[in-house]
């Protein structure tokens, strides 16, 4: 099995690297099947990568779907899906999206932040590809958070905000939260399932709310993938959102597997243990 050199960088031994983005995402130059799949040390090394970089593109791998599974658990344990969401009819541990049959993602989300629990990562395979358009997109969240002012930070700190996709699906999740395995801080509200920010007066949460939304997507954190058939992308769940462009003629078909996570926790920066809310909560 041939071993790769490093790129710039760069210490992996066994994968080379190169920036997608000045914010965002890597490549997995060559990407190599057998290797990511057999070699450990590449296995790792592409699992840093995701959490140095948050997107890792590889292109032209073309896995079978018991090759996605496996390729998907170099980022963690691979968990069902939502009874809810369709499914590849012979491996129903993996979501298979067809356009044919309606589905959308073009609104910038991070997956299952209305349960307690969300997703710590995703890897996505193209299997039908339109030609033309279909792109996905990807924002990097801690970037974001970075670019907040300091007063900004200041004031978001310990605030908290409601997330839904229904009456059976509501969960509240600080504004700001640690990376479970970085520790770095990420801006976590998103537009399809951030309702509001709690601990403010109504119109002010709604009024910051509207300007974290839109700086979050700001272009200068975000990497665009233009696909084609056979590749795959993995995703930090914690520390993006991302956005599927509906914008093409014909059929779209992507696989995608989940991988366990658990609950994010409060990132904080300063000693004061109070809930920063003044005692006036604008949701219940």
């Amino acid at each position: 099995m041939t071993s790769r050199a490093h790129i710039t960088g760069s210490t992996t031994t066994s994968i080379r690297l190169r920036p997608l983005s000045g914010r965002i995402g890597v490549e997995v130059l060559d990407a190599d099947l057998e290797v990511l799949l057999e070699d450990g040390a590449a296995r790792r090394e592409v699992h840093r990568a995701m959490l140095d970089h948050h997107v890792v593109v590889m292109r032209g791998l073309h896995p079978t779907p018991e090759q996605h599974i496996a390729l998907a658990s170099a980022f963690g344990d691979p968990i069902q899906p939502e009874e809810h969401l369709p499914k590849h009819p012979d491996h129903p541990i993996i979501c298979r999206f067809d356009s044919a049959g309606g589905y959308k993602a073009d609104k910038w989300h991070t997956d299952g932040t209305f349960r307690d629990v969300i997703p710590s990562a995703a890897v996505l395979c193209m299997r039908t590809s339109p030609g033309t358009g279909g792109d996905t997109m990807w924002t990097n969240c801690c970037a974001a958070y970075e670019d907040l002012s300091n007063g900004m930070k200041a004031l978001l700190e310990r605030r908290k905000a409601l997330h839904e996709q229904g009456p059976d699906a509501k969960a509240v999740h600080p504004v700001v939260v640690a990376h479970p395995e970085t520790g770095h801080p990420i801006l976590f509200v998103n537009d399809i399932f951030t309702r509001g920010i709690m601990n403010l007066p109504p119109e002010e949460g709604q009024a910051i709310l509207s300007f974290l939304l839109r700086h979050v997507t700001r272009p200068e954190f975000t990497y665009r993938h233009s696909w084609t058939e056979g590749d795959v992308v993995a995703w930090d769940n914690r520390s993006t959102q991302h956005y599927a462009l509906f914008d093409f003629e014909g059929q779209r078909v992507v696989e995608r597997v989940h991988l366990t996570g658990g609950p994010m926790e409060a990132h904080c920066t300063s000693a004061d243990d109070g809930d920063g809310d003044g005692g006036r909560d604008a949701i219940a």
